[in-house]
């Protein structure tokens, strides 16, 4: 499989579980489409960091040129889906204070 193919797969589940979680804060007033978005982000960044890990290394005359670990995309994709969930759960438990 080509290199390009396997980072084109990689920023495709990367974004798979990005959007979710941003359109998650955005929609947070609206509890239950903010709570399934938020936990479907969490599923495709915990997909892609534990079935999906991604590793490469380029060396030229034994030094390290460039190297590439999916693991941290994943890292903040599951901090920001968690972050969207607390998000639309503190919205909502202020709200019914409020009210």
């Amino acid at each position: 499989m080509s290199l390009y193919i396997v980072f084109g797969i990689v920023a495709g589940i990367w974004l798979m579980s990005i959007v979710p979680a941003l359109l998650a804060i955005r929609w947070s007033r609206r509890f239950w489409l903010a709570v399934i978005l938020s936990l479907l982000a969490l599923a495709f960044a915990y997909y892609g960091m534990t079935r999906f890990h991604f590793d490469s290394t380029t060396t030229v005359n034994g030094h390290v040129k460039w190297r590439f670990d999916s693991k941290w995309l994943f890292i903040g994709s599951l901090i920001l889906g968690a972050f969207a969930l607390g998000c639309s759960i503190w919205r909502k438990m202020n709200s019914t204070h409020v009210a």
